[in-house]
């Protein structure tokens, strides 16, 4: 089914809606319901409405009228069934004669229609259909009310004890539309891994150590992959008749955060005609790449090959099957010099502490693991960035975008804070790009004049303009950085805790903007034009046009100032992350923070934190209401003030056990390994998650 089938309003009944819209699915906003899923979910189970609009008493009503009226029209008794039901012999009754008998009920019921019986008759078949079973076509009018052909209606199994059986399925029914909700987890934000033994943390250490080895693809498979870019580097020299042609990795394969079946990202950088003009030179590429297509499908091992030719950038989408029998799922752009500085820009970061990798290791295993990286709303590249920014914000590393020294002194970084709480300093920093987008204020007038050049914050020197394609993409690189010491001395799995619980509870994205370039997680939105802050009448007003007028994650390109990295994360899906942030950051936690304390301890905090998503226990919508009610304050009418209220839904009768359903999912299923021991023949699951 389509996505955006699932786009429907609230009013469309929850069986038109597609399964994977309900909150549980692959990543993206699938993997978090609709808002106006989740209010209606709601409102229908405290109103008792069940899935498909029929309310309970309704139903009851109607299956109670049904088993008294199942003493005509014996058919031939039926032998085979469930015994657990006490079937004994069943009848035929036409549906009209238990809507006239509806009617006779009185003054309510006198213009119940054909249509409602029905609906609700298939509600309880779908209950129990050993009892109750709707057979022919549904009313096309009132004339067929009339019509006592026994096929359009319904076949009654009549049993030793049908009534109390229905009436005991129903109570079952009713309490399955108990109202609950996620956990906010709201003590973990006062909470410190701090508590932990020297044991405890030692082997949390251990643990999250153990995760950098599973992100590290084998010898042969990087040789596989190095051979695919020489092929395809040759083949590209081919359709470009001898011009100059070079083909590069970039993205995880290129900074070595990948695994075997990690994607592979690669740029072909192909020289332009002399003398030719924009048009020309476009042309020209969009010829190339077609081209290139064309030839790469007739090439050995390439089992598909698609030209994506209408995107913002151009790319090839391809399958190759090595020699050694890798899958290898990749792309191929055309003159990507910005994602090659990207690339290396993280692989810097990467090589300046080991708890850097140690952490962005874990955040992007997890975010796989938990379903919440996908390119249609935040990829791995935007989730690197916050955490970068993070890092940075705590002195882990350095802002190599505005030094020239790795000799960071407690004054630069003072500078830095200074900067940060600056509208004007802010504005002073950025070079004039897409000038004349911006609006005409004081703070971004230099911005619009091209403002002053960027200076160290160490030494106060200017720093380098370096560009690429036409985009400022200096940063400090080189020899220079062996000389960086971070004053922050914490843990690994301090850091990472400390991150998740930062975006869980702290981390506003109404007003903060995330700018690794800045490092910091708090620049006020209101500072960068490209990222103003939201207006809460336009956040709340039409929830039904968020995923077209709202951007509420702001995470700053560290290149591309004017970009956003969130730009199509809808908000159900920014709430629904910041939610897993602090499940996240519970799941590290020790054991004293969860209630069965015995059963934690079975089990390491990272086996808990990598735990995928279960349909179990989020294939209810409505139970997301704890974790989206933010993103409608102030609660306006029509808001979700009537639906989730915390003062009132935060109590143990209405919260999702959490902990006993991941539990039980413990115990049911043996942990995957955090490293597979044998890195080609991967597991099933494994090998669909990686």
């Amino acid at each position: 089914m389509r996505t955006n089938s699932a786009q429907k309003s609230s009013s469309s009944s929850s069986s038109m809606l597609p399964a994977l819209a309900k909150g549980f699915g692959p990543a993206g906003v699938k993997r978090f319901p609709y808002i106006n899923l989740v209010t209606s979910t709601i409102r229908n189970k405290r109103e008792g409405v069940m899935n498909d609009g029929c309310d309970f008493d309704l139903v009851s009503t109607v299956t109670k009228t049904v088993l008294d009226k199942g003493t005509a029209n014996d058919i031939e008794p039926c032998t085979s069934g469930d015994s657990s039901i006490g079937r004994v012999h069943s009848h035929s009754m036409p549906l009209q004669l238990v809507v006239r008998a509806l009617r006779q009920r009185g003054k309510g019921w006198r213009r119940i229609s054909a249509n409602r019986v029905r609906t609700a008759l298939e509600a309880c078949g779908q209950l129990a259909p050993g009892i109750i079973s709707v057979v022919g076509p549904e009313p096309k009018s009132e004339e067929s009310e009339v019509d006592s052909d026994p096929n359009r209606g319904l076949i009654v199994q009549q049993t030793i004890d049908a009534c109390s059986t229905m009436e005991r399925l129903l109570c079952e029914a009713k309490s399955k539309a108990h109202v609950s909700f996620l956990p906010t987890l709201d003590h973990v934000a006062s909470a410190r891994l701090s508590s932990l033994s020297h044991s405890q943390l030692l082997e949390l250490n251990t643990d999250v150590a153990e995760v950098v080895r599973f992100w590290q693809p084998s010898a042969f498979n990087v040789s596989e992959v190095n051979a695919l870019v020489t092929r395809i580097e040759a083949l590209a020299r081919v359709v470009n008749q001898g011009r100059f042609v070079t083909a590069r990795l970039f993205g995880s394969r290129n900074y070595g955060l990948c695994s075997n079946l990690s994607d592979v990202d690669i740029t072909v950088s192909v020289s332009s005609p002399r003398g030719s003009g924009a048009q020309e030179t476009d042309a020209s590429n969009r010829s190339f790449f077609r081209d290139l297509a064309a030839l790469l499908r007739k090439s050995a091992g390439f089992t598909r090959v698609i030209n994506v030719s209408h995107a913002r950038v151009p790319i090839i989408k391809f399958v190759f099957v090595t020699p050694g029998k890798y899958r290898l799922e990749g792309d191929i752009s055309l003159n990507g010099s910005k994602g090659l500085a990207k690339s290396r820009l993280i692989a810097t970061y990467l090589g300046l502490d080991p708890r850097v990798r140690q952490v962005l290791s874990v955040l992007k295993l997890w975010a796989i693991r938990r379903d919440i990286t996908n390119h249609n709303t935040l990829n791995s590249f935007g989730l690197m960035m916050m955490a970068i920014a993070f890092l940075i914000s705590r002195k882990v590393i350095p802002p190599l975008q505005m030094l020239a020294t790795a000799h960071v002194t407690p004054q630069a970084w003072a500078r830095l804070a200074k900067i940060h709480h600056s509208p004007h300093k802010i504005a002073m920093l950025y070079p004039a790009i897409n000038s004349a987008s911006a609006p005409t204020t004081p703070e971004n007038a230099s911005f619009q004049l091209g403002g002053s050049a960027v200076r160290c914050l160490q030494s106060g020197a200017d720093l380098p303009e370096w560009t690429v394609e036409g985009t400022r993409a200096y940063y400090l690189n080189g020899g220079e950085l062996n000389r960086w010491r971070s004053p922050n001395h914490d843990s690994s799995a301090t850091l990472l805790f400390d991150m998740f619980r930062y975006y869980g509870f702290e981390f506003n994205p109404r007003l903060h903007a995330i700018s690794p370039r800045l490092g910091s997680t708090t620049i006020p939105r209101a500072s960068l034009y490209h990222l103003p802050p939201l207006d809460s009448e336009t956040t709340i007003a039409d929830p039904n046009k968020w995923r077209n007028k709202v951007r509420l994650l702001a995470i700053e390109d560290p290149f591309d100032l004017a970009v956003n990295c969130g730009r199509n994360a809808p908000p159900e899906w920014v709430e629904g992350l910041l939610w897993e942030m602090r499940r996240a950051a519970w799941t590290l936690l020790p054991t004293e923070h969860h209630h069965n304390r015995h059963h934690a301890k079975q089990h390491s905090p990272l086996d808990r934190l990598l735990l995928p998503p279960t349909e179990k226990i989020y294939c209810d919508p409505g139970i997301w209401a704890s974790a989206y009610h933010r993103a409608l304050e102030p609660p306006l009418p029509g808001s979700m003030a009537p639906v989730f209220d915390p003062a009132v839904d935060c109590v143990p009768d209405r919260t999702v056990d959490l902990e006993g359903l991941e539990n039980a999912q413990l115990r049911d299923s043996l942990a995957l390994p955090i490293r597979p021991p044998n890195p080609v023949t991967l597991p099933g699951q494994m090998r669909q998650t990686f």
